[in-house]
Order: C-alpha cells, then structure tokens, then sequence
C-alpha cells in the first residue's frame, strides 16, 4: 500500500491518500504517520481517501481496526472521515469498521462522496451533523 500525507490549511485537516493492495502492517505505520501529521499541525480532523485503495483486510482484522487506533493514541476526540469506492468488492467492510469504530467509542465516519465527508467534518458534534438528503 501506498499513501501521502498532506496538511490542508484551508478545512483545517490532515488528509491521507492511499492507493494499492492493504496490508494490516502498512495500515499501522500509515496511521502512526497521519495522527503524528494532526499532532504536528494541532489538528484533530483527518480525512483518509481509500478510494483508490485495494480492500485486503479480513472482516476479523476490520474488527480489530479500533483497537489497533486505541494502542496507536486515537481517542474519540479526532474526526476521521474516510472516503471509499462503493464499487469496490468488498466495500461492506467500510461499514462495518463504521460500526466498530463507534461501539468503540471512535468517531470514525464513511463516505462516499467527498462533499459529504468534508461537512461531517466541519460539523462541531453529531447533533449539529448536516441533515442527509
């Protein structure tokens, strides 16, 4: 797996794009380098483009995916909004990490659409999250 880091002035966030075929090792260090880009530029929003990424991950390694944050030093004060290709096989696994990652208390979020992903954001809560249409 490949991936690039970038700090995006404008919206305030660290913005991971990945590309290539997922590795639970390369998932580790990608992440250990993005939230160390957010404590670098004082900033708790990321927003991760897997877009382009190869779904790889068993659903028992999906499961594990908050764990693995926890230990890395994510808490529910970061916002990860993560951008993924419903085409894509095995797109229901981002679903699933959703719900994962909020019964572990981790407000990691999935889009499809970048607008969207941009807004929750943005959002300061859930209660002020942007009505779906």
């Amino acid at each position: 797996m490949k991936w690039k880091i970038k700090h995006n002035k404008r919206n305030g966030t660290v913005v991971v794009k990945t590309s290539g075929l997922i590795t639970w090792d390369d998932t580790r260090l990608m992440t250990q380098e993005a939230f160390a880009a957010a404590i670098h530029h004082n900033t708790k929003k990321v927003l991760v483009d897997h877009r382009l990424l190869q779904a790889n991950l068993t659903v028992l390694q999906v499961d594990d995916l908050p764990k693995l944050f926890k230990e890395i030093g994510i808490g529910p004060e970061y916002r990860v909004a993560i951008l993924f290709d419903p085409a894509s096989p095995r797109s229901g696994n981002f679903t699933f990490f959703q719900h994962v990652s909020i019964i572990s208390s981790l407000q990691f979020r999935v889009f499809s659409e970048l607008a969207k992903a941009i807004a929750w954001l943005k959002a300061e809560n859930e209660e002020k999250k942007p009505a779906k249409k």
